[in-house]
């Protein structure tokens, strides 16, 4: 399964001083907000659109989560023009608190 694959990538990224760096091959975002209302990332506009078209996951760890997003397509999603999308996850479902801070996973990359 591919969330056990991105949740093994994590573990093996808390190994070491290269925590901060993402695995090969992740998707990049272009961008990520916090806010009150929950964690907004910005993806790369493609055939996936929902949130229900990526897996989440969360490493809980001292001192801080990492969290990290993943397409749930094996092949990753396409890109099917320039542009962006927005998706909301609240604290809640990424199991967060309001004012927790977290290490993001994925690489950022500047929107084309």
């Amino acid at each position: 399964m591919k969330a056990q694959a991105v949740i093994a990538a994590m573990l093996a990224m808390t190994a070491g001083p290269a925590l901060a760096q993402a695995p090969q091959g992740l998707m990049p975002l272009y961008g990520v907000t916090v806010s009150a209302a929950g964690v907004t990332v910005r993806v790369p506009a493609s055939a996936c659109l929902h949130k229900s078209d990526f897996t989440v996951a969360v490493l809980k760890r001292e001192p801080q989560s990492m969290v990290l997003f993943t397409p749930k397509r094996p092949q990753g999603c396409g890109l099917v023009g320039q542009g962006h999308t927005d998706l909301t996850y609240a604290l809640d479902d990424l199991g967060l608190k309001p004012g927790e801070g977290f290490i993001l996973g994925n690489p950022l990359a500047a929107e084309p």
